[in-house]
């Protein structure tokens, strides 16, 4: 016999035969429970329960290895996943520094308490496994939905942009992406995934935090679905004076998302985005500069993005087509004011017309550029020294376009044996092609563990500002590049409650764009000369010990043959979640050491430090949590930027109301 409970709790069961019972209660998210009841003749028994919340492993399904919704162990590229619940267990409003903790080889940098800012003095630069920073430039593809996310003129991501409470999940590929996703994805990708409304009707969130330095931190999201339409919405405020006088920051991020579901086959979704923040640089703290007093030193940054994706569903072929746009005005305190652009068309269509078969093949179309003012070059005066005079780029759009095809094919033989590869064809304005191939094995050798062999090149297009914006500029640059050689073993024990994966990789790039001497006039310029070899470890490793208990933790060893900045040796984290009644506790420790801030010439600064952080959440009822978090609660004196101390321990409380 069985009866579903209501929505309190509540069950019955009538006209039962004197007799003793096993009663068994079971709910999706908690841990399953039974008793024995005895029930006497013309007698009314009560049986109580409460149940345990439980995590449930699952196979976790990747989008970003291979476009298509598929297995982890299907999956050619090295790629973590930080799920919905660690992203909501995290006091953090921004996904980048939840992600430098939670990915091995993934490292961002920080100059305070809160917001990175842009240009000279600026963090949330991302490097994974040492690649990535080269100047203003990223050698790391961050994407939103598949989109990628890059300034127009300068070719960096956005990182103040990142707010996590519009994320369903963040996918990141360690290693080269660019058969898939093209330029700037040499490094590695960061793909962060939206939410959409899954539930039928309305529900929705509110969060508010306060705490140390006068920190403001407000977050509102509410969604909508009925009959095949979907409707997600949210805002989010940041402000906090900061942990340094003139550091102020403020953030406002608006988004917007609506789909609808024609039937099993076909979906059109829209979403839109808005932001505007405006950071304050202190300045490093032996700078003598003026420009820093008084909030002096400033940039603000207003973005608005769009995008527009038809997908298909079918047994046998699976896909998108994705229009998008993202716009960007950029006011620094020197003086400097930009727009820029960047839009473009992607698809992409999987075939599976075989058994144990997938072919994909894509094409994308991206043109991005942009005009800035002023952009000033020197002029020889024959009587004294060079006079800047304005550039013939100052104030002129500028536009670059690249176009790629690609295709994969991918097989499984005898059940145990997957091959793919893959080969992209870039075209460029400037430069001409590039050719992109990709080769990997996996074998299967139990039920629950793979071996990984893989063989990847990844590139990143000259952008625009080394090509043609400010004296050093080359428009004879040829690409970036790097190949890739990794091997990874991945393990799940105890019935899938344990599971770790180990990689071993090889980097070598070459054609790094590098500011070269001339010897004439002007003095320096964009070159490619830059080569690197590095070599490292990386593990990464879940534990559900008890229904209630989940350990994770993940180590990275970096070995590079010239130091580089926000690239450490070693890495180590290591996090707790316990739950216990209406508790939950979360802790966890990073520790970083060979971290170099200063790379100039023969001098060589280093940093090694141990950061631990914790929050503690008490669940009032359904619809209210609050909560209280500590980050450096040790009080851990470092730098990640050199001359930009962090903070010491600091402290935010906050509440969560669902309705």
């Amino acid at each position: 016999m069985g009866r579903i409970a209501g929505k309190e709790g509540q069950y019955k069961f009538e006209n039962l035969k004197p007799g003793t019972y096993q009663l068994n209660v079971s709910f999706i998210g908690y841990e399953p429970t039974e008793k024995e009841v005895t029930v006497k003749a013309g007698k009314t028994t009560q049986a109580d329960f409460h149940l345990i919340s439980k995590i449930y492993q699952q196979e976790q399904i990747l989008v970003t290895g291979n476009q298509v919704a598929t297995t982890r162990e299907l999956v050619p590229l090295t790629t973590s996943v930080v799920n919905e619940a660690e992203i909501e267990n995290s006091s953090q409003t921004n996904i980048l520094p939840l992600l430098s903790a939670k990915v091995p080889g993934m490292f961002v940098t920080q100059r305070g308490y809160s917001g990175f800012g842009v240009a000279s003095g600026s963090a949330g630069q991302i490097t994974i496994r040492g690649v990535g920073l080269n100047g203003a430039t990223s050698e790391v593809l961050v994407m939103i939905d598949g989109q990628p996310q890059m300034m127009g003129l300068m070719g960096h991501p956005f990182p103040d942009s990142y707010v996590s409470s519009d994320l369903e999940k963040v996918e990141v590929i360690r290693g080269p992406g660019s058969l898939l996703y093209g330029t700037n994805a040499m490094g590695g990708v960061v793909n962060l995934i939206t939410r959409k409304e899954d539930k039928e009707g309305f529900s929705g969130q509110i969060r508010g935090q306060y705490g140390s330095f006068n920190t403001v931190k407000a977050a509102g999201s509410a969604g909508y679905r009925q009959n095949g339409f979907n409707l997600f919405a949210s805002y989010n405020y940041d402000s906090t004076d900061g942990s340094r006088e003139n550091s102020d920051f403020k953030n406002n991020t608006a988004y917007l998302k609506t789909g609808y579901q024609f039937n099993d086959h076909l979906d059109l979704v829209w979403d839109g985005s808005y932001v505007n923040f405006t950071a304050h640089d202190p300045g490093p703290v032996n700078a003598s500069d003026t420009i820093y007093a008084n909030n002096g030193a400033w940039n603000d940054i207003k973005r608005s993005n769009t995008t527009l994706t038809l997908s298909n569903h079918y047994d046998k072929a699976d896909g998108k087509l994705k229009l998008f746009f993202n716009r960007g005005n950029h006011h620094l305190y020197d003086g400097w004011n930009s727009i820029d652009k960047n839009f473009g068309v992607n698809f992409f269509q999987g075939l599976k017309l075989i058994d144990n078969n997938l072919i994909g093949i894509g094409i994308d179309w991206n043109r991005y550029g942009g005009k800035g003012a002023p952009v000033m070059v020197p002029q020889m005066n024959p009587n004294g020294p060079p006079t800047m005079v304005p550039s013939p780029y100052n104030n002129q759009w500028i536009w670059i376009n690249e176009t790629g095809i690609y295709s994969f094919v991918q097989q499984t033989f005898f059940g145990w044996l997957t091959a793919n590869a893959g080969l992209r064809y870039q075209h460029h304005t400037t430069f001409g092609h590039e050719w992109i191939p990709q080769f990997a094995l996996t074998f299967k050798t139990t039920e629950n563990s793979d071996i990984k062999l893989l063989a990847s090149k990844g590139f990143r297009s000259p952008n625009v500002r080394e090509l043609y914006l400010f004296p050093p500029a080359n428009p004879d640059l040829q690409p970036e590049s790097m190949w890739n050689y990794e091997v990874g073993y991945n393990q799940s024990l105890l019935n899938k409650k344990l599971h770790f994966g180990v990689d071993v990789y090889y980097l070598k790039g070459k054609n790094l764009i590098q500011l070269v001497p001339t010897g004439s006039f002007p003095p320096m310029r964009n070159e490619n000369t830059g080569a690197f070899k590095h070599y490292g470890l990386e593990i990464e490793t879940k534990y559900h010990a008890l229904p209630n208990l989940a350990f994770d933790a993940n180590y990275s060893y970096l070995h590079m043959d010239t130091p580089k900045l926000a690239a450490p040796e070693h890495q180590l984290y290591f996090g707790v979640n316990y739950l216990f009644g209406k508790f939950t506790l979360n802790t966890n420790m990073q520790w970083i050491s060979g971290l170099y801030t200063l790379v100039e010439g023969d001098t060589r600064i280093s940093q090694n430090y141990v950061v631990a952080n914790g929050k503690l959440s008490y669940k009032v009822n359904k619809y209210l949590d609050i909560y209280v978090s500590g980050n450096n609660l040790t009080g851990a004196n470092y730098e990640i930027n050199y001359g930009y101390p962090m903070p010491g321990a600091t402290i935010l409380g906050g509440m969560t109301l669902r309705f």
